[in-house]
């Protein structure tokens, strides 16, 4: 077939594409340029479905590109590691989704049968085609004709020619000195020549080509879970029925509740209102004492909300709201919680200063209320799907997260608190990306002569480092910036 063929040109060309782009480079804006030939490819052999069918598979588009452009946009070397499981698992998802290929809906947990699917089967399944698409090519007769094609007579003829080429060259060698010494730097030739990065390069691209290809190959033929079972499974609902009492779960509940209340008013009292600490205790203390304990009760309320609403029965119809009140007040204590990990975390960074881990902490504390806001009205709507909106917020919490430039807000929160209190610990630069090398760059010219001295040998370092970036498969936003206002610098110096 035609389309198959062309298929295998393509997916041959997208393995080349991928060695030339990030073999032996770091990933930058290489990385939006594979994905946008990797979809190319797909829309042009698969048959996607129309919208309409797929309104979310079509949306993932918005993430997976946004998540591609943060290697253009930035240099976080940490988001770089995170970002490639992440933009891989979305990819799966959004190509089965605009193809049709899903046997289980994307908010039903067994979607993660699909995801696997995908990734161990359409992957691997059919890599052994393209040979035999190639072979059919090279094979083929025309018209009828008993003689072999064109294509195999001529390999035909170069397999022949090898050894006869070969006696031809030694004696052609002994016969003339100067032909003779042309022939001997040919070992020199290969010495100079890297064989196993060439022969590395060679065995990537054939990876790449024949996973793209099998991968696509089975989309395009809208191959499916051929598993009875789980496709009996999929016409099932997937929302579950309630299995756990009423009357218990309430108890269990209120008492709960209960606690949660004597806790919030202590956090109101003591770190929120003006009672002051006990004897002992500064703020930062405080607020580094039971802090990832306060999140791991955070995180444990989440998951017994979303067990709670999921699993109970709601078969007495007069406890329904009392049950729905009381879910309320949970969500509400944990919203306090919410509030004074976070606040805890501030007052930490104030007297310690500003990290990736802290960041991220609040960062993680901000997507956690994001899901108790879900929580919250499915809590009062039945109607509301937890887990698609769980997703949903995950998904555009990953994406925003990439986005707020991390590094570049610790550097500018160091140097404010350092002009304040002037404590700066000029060592964690070196863990930055360059996002912050422009901030950075303000304490070279301020601030006492040893800091000063300090971000100077950071600057220089970071300068040279630069230089040795020159693969435009490598470029980011992050690097010229920092390149450029580095250059700045030194001329003004």
């Amino acid at each position: 077939m035609v389309k198959d063929k062309w298929l295998t040109v393509g997916a041959l060309a997208l393995g080349v594409l991928f060695v030339f782009l990030f073999y032996g480079k770091i990933p930058g804006v290489s990385v939006p340029v594979f994905i946008t030939a990797f979809y190319a490819l797909l829309l042009a052999y698969a048959r996607p479905v129309p919208p309409k069918q797929a309104i979310f598979g079509w949306l993932l588009a918005i993430p997976v590109f946004m998540l591609a452009m943060t290697y253009f946009l930035y240099g976080d070397e940490v988001f770089f590691i995170l970002d490639i499981p992440a933009l891989l698992v979305l990819i799966l998802l959004q190509t089965i989704l605009v193809t049709g290929s899903n046997l289980f809906k994307w908010h039903s947990p067994d979607i993660l049968f699909d995801l696997l699917y995908g990734a161990f089967y359409r992957s691997f399944a059919h890599i052994t085609k393209p040979f035999g698409i190639l072979s059919d090519s090279l094979g083929k007769k025309k018209n009828g004709d008993d003689k072999k094609s064109t294509g195999v007579r001529i390999l035909a003829g170069l397999l022949i020619s090898l050894p006869l080429l070969f006696i031809l060259l030694v004696l052609l060698a002994s016969a003339d000195m100067v032909f003779g010494r042309l022939v001997g730097k040919i070992p020199a030739f290969f010495d100079g020549m890297n064989i196993g990065g060439l022969i590395g390069r060679i065995i990537v691209a054939l990876i790449i080509f024949l996973i793209s290809f099998s991968y696509i190959w089975s989309l395009g033929r809208n191959e499916k879970i051929a598993d009875n079972s789980l496709r009996k499974a999929a016409g099932i609902s997937p929302e579950p029925k309630g299995r756990w009492d009423m009357v218990t779960v309430i108890t269990a509940t209120a008492a709960v509740d209960a606690l949660y209340a004597v806790f919030v008013v202590i956090q109101f009292a003591y770190l929120f209102g003006r009672s002051g600490l006990p004897d002992g205790f500064t703020y930062a203390e405080y607020a580094r004492s039971g802090f990832f304990e306060l999140l791991l009760v955070t995180l444990l309320n989440a998951v017994l909300l979303a067990c709670t609403l999921t699993f109970t029965k709601k078969d007495i119809r007069p406890l329904v709201l009392p049950f729905r009140i009381l879910n309320t007040v949970m969500a509400g204590c944990t919203f306090v919680m919410l509030c004074s990990a976070f606040y805890r975390m501030s007052l930490y960074e104030a007297a310690y200063g500003y990290t990736f881990l802290r960041i991220m902490t609040q960062a993680f504390m901000i997507f956690l209320l994001a899901i108790f806001i879900a929580t919250l009205a499915r809590i009062w709507s039945d109607r509301v799907p937890l887990l698609k909106s769980y997703i949903i917020v995950a998904i555009v919490a990953f994406t925003v997260v990439n986005y707020i430039d991390v590094d570049k807000m610790i550097a500018e929160e160091n140097i404010e608190r350092y002009k304040n209190d002037k404590i700066i610990d000029t060592g964690y630069f070196h863990t930055l990306s360059n996002d912050a090398v422009p901030e950075i760059m303000k304490l070279a010219d301020e601030g006492d002569p040893e800091t000063a001295s300090q971000v100077k040998e950071f600057l220089e370092q970071r300068s040279k480092a630069l230089e040795g970036k020159k693969d435009w498969q490598s470029f980011n936003l992050a690097d010229y910036r920092a390149r450029r206002a580095l250059k700045e610098w030194k001329r003004s110096k």
